[in-house]
């Protein structure tokens, strides 16, 4: 089972991951979801629209080509990114409007790149949190306190909603084989969408469990997934409806 979580956790990170479509602005400038470990503190580059973040990034990477002599990206090293244009000074909300693309501003290498910066970020959280590899349910906390640290338009992905979930099952089933008899700490979310993920992954269990054929039970199949995947849609609706008037 834990094959099919790392599967959900993992490829949100995985820097060679098929580049993201374009997001719209239906799916990136809703309401901010929340959850019980998100800091509230409000930073004035959170208050920034997040096409002024898309534009002020591109504004960033050009700086770096221009200090490379470069007027492209093409044959960019890692210690081009890291040593010169040093995209790891980026915050979050930065990198997932180049992982994004959004408004059609990066190119393929720049959202390449982008998608191995946050995959780095998550290695090195579960690094430091499980430094001997000893502790796998640290390691698997690190991880949702990554996810957690997201931006809002991050947040208001199926794709995070989905990784969310399955992080936070895997975490309160590692902590409970490491520590019997003790509770897991609390990492659940008010977020609806991510409940039902959640659920869905408790169906998933008793699904195989008395399945003939349990490698062939998925996730997507289970009854609180599809609920969980229609009531993201369902969010969508009223933000789509108002641009569609304009």
């Amino acid at each position: 089972m834990f094959s099919a979580f790392l599967k959900y956790v993992g490829s949100s990170y995985h820097p060679h991951a098929e580049t993201t479509k374009t997001s719209t602005p239906s799916t990136l400038d809703r309401r901010t979801r929340t959850t019980t470990t998100q800091s509230t503190t409000t930073t004035d580059a959170d208050k920034k629209s997040f096409s002024q973040v898309a534009v002020d990034a591109r504004k960033f990477l050009d700086a770096g080509y221009q200090k490379l002599g470069k007027v492209a990206d093409a044959a960019t090293t890692d210690q081009d990114w890291h040593g010169t244009i040093r995209i790891q000074t980026l915050d979050r909300r930065a990198l997932y409007a180049i992982a994004t693309n959004h408004g059609g501003l990066f190119s393929a290498t720049e959202v390449k790149a982008a998608k191995s910066e946050v995959a780095s970020i998550a290695a090195r959280a579960s690094r430091t949190a499980n430094p001997r590899g000893t502790d796998a349910a640290a390691a698997a906390k690190a991880t949702i306190t990554v996810l957690d640290g997201a931006g809002p338009e991050e947040k208001a992905s199926l794709d995070w909603a989905q990784k969310r979930a399955a992080a936070q099952v895997q975490y309160q089933s590692l902590a409970k084989e490491r520590h019997q008899g003790r509770a897991a700490l609390s990492v659940e979310t008010d977020d609806p969408a991510v409940n039902h993920f959640v659920k869905a992954w408790g169906e998933l269990e008793k699904s195989k469990a008395y399945a003939q054929d349990p490698a062939s039970v998925r996730i997507e199949d289970m009854p609180s997934w599809s609920k969980g995947v229609s009531l993201w849609k369902s969010l969508q609706e009223p933000q789509t409806k108002v641009l569609g008037r304009l």
